[in-house]
């Protein structure tokens, strides 16, 4: 107890104490906490690789994106008039959004519209971003349609379905 104030200390836990001592993954930005994007974007970026499979280079000048975490990746740069058909072919679900939807991104909190989608290049994959992507590593699983929220909730349920493309038969024996 702090005889001074009558009020008992709080004990604050180091960085590796919280983390059940692995290194702190986290960094200050701004007076905000943020997650380190290569850690926490990596994992969803696996599972939609493991979907997609490896995929080439899309035909489109690439630039440096700079991220918060002090790291960079390659971000594509799509012309506005090829942007939607770029979307729909690495859309990963049936039923892709409309370009005027607006989309939460729950990494951000934040809203914005399916055209300011960011295409980036890594792992040997296309993947689409949120525009916050820099500051979050918010991927196309963190996106939830407002459209689809109901209003007051703190839970939010989600269910896609990834395309069904037609299966093909290598069995040979036929």
């Amino acid at each position: 107890m702090d005889k001074e104030k009558g009020k008992q200390k709080k004990k604050t836990k180091r960085p590796d104490e919280r983390n059940g001592g692995q290194p702190d993954e986290t960094a200050q930005g701004k007076g905000k906490e943020i997650r380190s994007i290569t850690k926490m974007g990596r994992e969803e970026r696996q599972m939609m690789l493991a979907v997609t499979g490896p995929q080439p280079p899309l035909e489109y000048p690439m630039h440096l994106l700079a991220l918060a975490d002090g790291t960079c990746t390659q971000e594509y740069e799509i012309p506005e008039e090829e942007r939607e058909a770029v979307f729909r072919k690495l859309y990963l679900f049936d039923s892709p959004p409309s370009m005027d939807d607006v989309m939460l991104d729950i990494h951000e909190d934040k809203k914005f519209k399916v055209r300011d989608f960011r295409v980036i290049r890594e792992d040997d994959g296309n993947f689409i971003v949120s525009p916050y992507y820099p500051v979050s590593g918010g991927t196309l699983l963190d996106w939830v349609n407002c459209s689809e929220m109901k209003k007051g909730s703190n839970v939010v349920i989600v269910a896609n379905v990834f395309r069904k493309e037609p299966r093909i038969d290598t069995n040979e024996h036929e």
